[in-house]
């Protein structure tokens, strides 16, 4: 599961864990485990490589640096990709206005997510997609409609 922050990520990924039995993995709770700021990469970064190193699993998770491995082991990848103005507006939702007006380093992320990260996860996605089921949303129309799907059929399909 990747896509921008607020797009909606978490949402799919938990839904998709709940559809497959597939176990969940979320990357905040790992990267931020000591609190608001995040731990160094060198001290979460093996333990999510060792998540996406298992059998099974749905990881909720986008930082660029580690998206290479965990395309190398997946079998579907579900790029959540709506406009920023849908990732602002769902941070706001979820950690409310105030919060991400004082986040600037995020806001920054977020409003530059189009131009530097899209391009590099096409990039990538295109280089280890070959046996991959690639779903790529790009709407909250489509959102809605992958999650309709996975409660009419208990499955994804690709």
């Amino acid at each position: 599961m990747i896509g921008c922050g607020g797009a909606g990520k978490t949402t799919v990924a938990r839904a998709l864990a709940f559809h497959t039995g597939l176990p969940l993995v979320q990357a905040d709770p790992i990267v931020y485990a000591d609190g608001p700021i995040a731990r160094p990469e060198s001290e979460w970064q093996p333990e999510l490589n060792a998540h996406a190193d298992g059998e099974t699993w749905v990881i909720d998770a986008m930082k660029l640096s580690l998206l290479e491995h965990r395309l190398r082991r997946a079998d579907t990848v579900v790029f959540v990709d709506v406009p920023r103005r849908w990732c602002l507006l769902g941070v706001a939702q979820r950690d409310g206005l105030r919060a991400l007006l004082h986040n600037h380093e995020f806001m920054r992320w977020i409003w530059d997510f189009p131009r530097k990260a899209r391009p590099r996860i096409y990039d990538l996605l295109e280089r280890y997609g070959g046996d991959r089921s690639v779903v790529v949303l790009r709407s909250r129309r489509e959102v809605r409609g992958f999650l309709a799907t996975l409660r009419r059929d208990g499955a994804v399909v690709g």
